[in-house]
């Protein structure tokens, strides 16, 4: 199996990875030198990952990388690639904004910023739990004050129809789509169904079908929720608690707050 590389997380066995810059600890005075350098720092604070997923949500169709028959399309149609946002820009503003208050929680009086995230100080746990509990829940009563009533269905179908649209814009006479049938989200959703039942993959997807680009449509919005209730439950506002292995710590000396900024610049 390949090894996997995420510049976000420190080596967790350095001593058997092919990027690893440094050495295995080998003896016990070196372990309880490295261990007491970790209590140290988790007496301190810790290292969070900040993940905010979910609110944004977008589709795209580039044409050019399609298996079509090249006389079922348009001459000269663009090689842009086909973008669609579930919202308008001025809503993914206010989400924007939303996300920039979730991390307005962190200051230089409670944190620092790390290459991954931020070191929250160990007095402000609490606080952290309790605003991203509040923000959470605020952004969630947000999205169904502002969507409710068939406003989020809306921006659902405006954004499958604009895939609909995009295809019916470069597809030439001969193509056998049809373009004709009234779309709703029921049919939508009765469709997405039908495709995991019978196991109708992307791949499978043929060019020469009647159905072709709304089945196209249906697989580049499948990731997006079709629902208000479904959106809302897949967004996800948390913090990850990220480790530091043992050997970037034996030949530090951690006594304070400055000590672990200097460690985070070095690894």
């Amino acid at each position: 199996m390949p090894e996997q590389s995420d510049p976000r997380q420190i080596a967790l066995f350095p001593e058997i990875s092919k990027h690893a810059a440094i050495p295995s600890i080998t003896t016990l005075p070196a372990f309880d030198k490295a261990l007491n350098n970790l209590i140290k720092i988790s007496n301190l604070g810790a290292f969070i990952e900040l993940k905010i997923s979910g609110l944004e949500r977008i589709y795209t169709i580039n044409i050019q990388e399609l298996d079509i028959p090249k006389d079922f399309l348009k001459k000269d149609i663009p090689t842009i690639p086909f973008s669609v946002h579930l919202f308008p820009n001025d809503f993914r503003n206010e989400l924007k904004k939303k996300s920039y208050e979730v991390k307005s929680f962190f200051n230089a009086r409670n944190s620092f910023k790390t290459s991954f995230g931020y070191f929250l100080f160990r007095s402000h746990f609490s606080m952290w739990k309790l605003y991203l509990e509040k923000m959470n829940k605020e952004i969630k009563e947000m999205l169904y004050h502002k969507l409710a009533q068939g406003k989020f269905g809306e921006h659902f179908l405006n954004i499958f129809m604009s895939g609909i649209n995009h295809i019916n814009s470069v597809a030439d006479v001969i193509a056998p789509w049809d373009f004709e049938k009234t779309i709703d989200i029921k049919m939508i959703r009765s469709r997405r169904q039908e495709m995991i039942d019978n196991q109708i993959s992307f791949a499978s997807l043929k060019p020469t079908e009647i159905d072709y680009p709304f089945d196209l449509i249906i697989h580049k919005t499948n990731y997006i929720p079709a629902t208000l209730k479904d959106y809302v439950e897949n967004i996800q506002i948390s913090s990850i608690f990220k480790s530091i292995h043992l050997e970037y710590l034996v030949d530090k000396k951690i006594t304070g707050i400055e000590d672990i900024k200097q460690l985070v610049q070095n690894v």
